[in-house]
């Protein structure tokens, strides 16, 4: 068994452990039962052993003695209903009556609970369940989002309301000073003795009425003044605010935070430890199987620092929190059912088995690009080009890529000599994946990348190039045209070539008679070279052109007139293009 598999298994009884404190009841940890009250010995024995026990103990002696004090009252009560002959009086001691028996039914229910040790007996219950009412099961949830949202503004609309109390009874007193100054001005006058005896009593009923407001005023005045916080400065306010919260729902949180570090902590320095017995095993495994256990393993690390977050909410009974976690995943799971077809896709990438894969050869932008690494911005470089490219997930699902092979990667380098396809020889000073710079003829020409890829130039620097030079003479010279000319040709082309310094690029030189032309005996001289040598191609046709120039000069051998012609093709191809070239080509 490997250590990553020792290690997995640690982690796994441990949050068992965890779960189980945190899940089974008090109780249920020891379930001693209490034998008989004849033995109170080993009562007393087994509860100094167990805290838990003699509490359950103490508690049951309670509901037994209350249980003992309400059965008189219960058999009292009967009596008095049975006894009763008004209606009302025997309607209201039969309330009574069942409020007395619903206390006793729940003291009862509370022994059986606590003696079998906090047992669910909901299994033995016959009666059917409750159909589902999605949003009553909605309304229980967000209960505790509501309560805290509720308290959380309680103040506010304390303070609002004792104002608009306040408001209400100050406009009554005004009132009620109105109507006291009306009885006033009736009791100036003389009345009749009846009269003024109504007078005084509704004075007194007014003026009752008034005391009664001042004094409710007065009340909610100082309720007003201690919720403002007249008694208490802001800075101890809030002091007593940020201290309350950080022994309840702070810690609570912090808690939480200190559990989802400490957990993906954990599963980290595990994965850490294989890789390291991994790379002792095999130091250059790099498998798809290993990117897909190690993805796998960072999601089971996240569900498991999630779970311990949860865990935590539930043991701090934290309802606010542990709902609005819930409500959380909930939300990012039903975000998930709109984007996981993309996700899923994105993960065949990362997994390293979708259409692109690291390693492999891609187009784009009309570029061959070699795909590096593939992550949330995977990394593509053309090997003998300047600069990356890192592209989105999404935008490398739109590519396919394929075995690079053996096949170049871009026509040239820097410092390579290129034939346009316009004639024009041309040296790469700078090649990026944006532009390739080239001196032709002294100055600096810019191309796109992916318009110079496409133009199919000639490199003659990479595997060497060959030179197709035609030369003719007279027709007199018939008689030794097929054996000295060429050899004479030839020698003297070895030897311009030694005296020129550029022997060592030479390849091969080959001169072989071409055809009996209209008004020459036509001759092939192909030069083939070296990469070295490319940045003298131009100058190798010239030098070719003076070399047989001087043999004839030396043998008296005749030259045509209009019939001196360089072609710069590829080998003997040239001579098929003979007829369309006229002239001489030179520099």
């Amino acid at each position: 068994m490997s250590t990553m598999q020792h290690l997995t298994r640690l982690f796994l009884a441990w949050l068992m452990i965890a779960l189980s404190i945190g899940a089974v009841p008090v109780l249920a940890k020891d379930p001693a039962p209490v034998e008989s009250p004849t033995e109170p010995a080993a009562i007393e024995e087994t509860a100094a052993q167990s805290p838990e026990l003699q509490q359950a103990i103490d508690r049951l002696t309670d509901i037994h003695q209350s249980l003992s004090d309400k059965r008189p009252n219960l058999d009292e009560l009967k009596q008095q209903v049975n006894k009763a002959r008004e209606d009302e009086r025997k309607q209201e001691l039969q309330e009574d009556l069942t409020d007395l028996q619903n206390k006793i039914q729940q003291l009862n229910s509370s022994f059986e609970r606590i003696a079998i040790g906090g047992i669910d007996l909901s299994i033995f219950s016959d009666e059917p369940e409750a159909a589902f009412n999605w949003q009553e099961e909605l309304i229980e949830i967000t209960r505790p989002i509501l309560s805290g949202l509720k308290e959380l503004t309680d103040k506010p609309r304390k303070i609002e309301e004792l104002r608009s109390q306040i408001n209400r009874q100050e406009d009554q007193l005004e009132i009620i000073d109105k109507a006291l100054d009306s009885i006033t001005v009736f009791q100036g006058h003389t009345l009749p003795a009846p009269v003024e005896e109504k007078l005084k009593g509704l004075a007194a009923d007014w003026q009752q009425r008034r005391s009664d407001i001042e004094q409710e005023l007065e009340n909610a005045r100082f309720q007003l003044a201690s919720l403002q916080g007249n008694d208490v400065s802001p800075l101890e306010a809030v002091q007593m605010a940020l201290d309350e919260f950080l022994r309840g729902r702070g810690l609570t949180l912090g808690l939480a935070a200190l559990a989802f570090i400490a957990v993906w902590v954990f599963m980290r320095t595990l994965l850490w430890v294989h890789e390291k017995a991994g790379n002792r095993r095999n130091q250059k495994q790099r498998i798809k199987k290993a990117r897909l256990i190690r993805y796998s393993y960072r999601l089971l690390t996240g569900v498991f620092a999630v779970f311990a977050v949860l865990i935590v909410f539930y043991l701090r009974s934290d309802l606010l929190l542990l709902v609005l976690a819930i409500l959380a995943l909930v939300v990012l799971g039903l975000g998930l059912r709109q984007t996981l077809p993309r996700y899923i896709t994105e993960i065949r990438l990362l997994l390293d088995v979708g259409p692109v894969r690291t390693g492999e050869r891609v187009i784009y932008n009309g570029i061959p690009l070699q795909v590096k690494s593939i992550n949330v911005y995977s990394v593509l470089r053309n090997p003998v080009l300047e600069g990356v490219i890192r592209l989105p997930l999404a935008m490398l699902n739109e590519l396919i890529s394929r075995p690079c092979g053996v096949e170049p990667w871009f026509p040239c380098q820097e410092g390579d000599y290129v034939l346009l396809p316009d004639g024009r020889l041309g040296q790469v000073l700078r090649q990026t994946l944006d532009q390739v710079q080239l001196k032709v003829v002294g100055s600096v020409v810019h191309y796109p990348t992916a318009d110079f890829f496409q133009l199919n130039v000639r490199n003659l620097s990479r595997q060497g190039f060959g030179l197709a030079v035609t030369f003719g003479i007279d027709y007199r010279h018939q008689a030794i045209c097929l054996d000295l000319v060429p050899e004479r040709f030839q020698q003297a082309l070895i030897t311009a070539f030694e005296n020129a310094g550029l022997a060592e690029q030479v390849e091969d030189i080959a001169v072989e008679f071409k055809e009996a032309g209209a008004s020459s005996l036509d001759y092939l001289l192909y030069l083939t070279m070296k990469g070295e040598a490319a940045s003298a191609y131009f100058k190798l046709g010239r030098l070719a052109q003076q070399t047989c120039v001087a043999v004839c000069n030396q043998e008296n051998w005749g030259i045509p007139f209009g019939q001196l012609t360089i072609h710069q093709g590829d080998g003997f191809e040239a001579l098929r293009n003979r007829d369309r070239i006229v002239g001489t080509h030179s520099d």
